[in-house]
């Protein structure tokens, strides 16, 4: 069975991607925590935080639940600030 082929992010997509991306490393830093540490606690490596951070990958539902349990906020923070 092919895989079906994933379309690229627009440019709005791109920017929220991004934007979450700015939530993330601002809680991250608030709290005094390293990319090594969040990705330990959420089950990742240092890449995927930082790939998550710079708004080159978008995190799916389950690491953006974990990050926000990690920094004990609601997930819409990630979102809306």
């Amino acid at each position: 069975m092919p895989t079906p082929s994933r379309r690229r992010p627009d440019a709005h997509q791109l920017q929220e991607r991004r934007a979450v991306g700015e939530r993330i490393r601002h809680l991250r830093r608030s709290h005094g925590m390293t990319q090594e540490r969040l990705a330990e606690i959420i089950g990742r490596d240092r890449q995927t935080i930082r790939h998550y951070e710079h708004g080159m990958t978008s995190a799916g539902v389950d690491d953006l639940v974990a990050i926000a349990r990690a920094f004990s906020v609601p997930t819409w923070r990630l979102f809306y600030g």
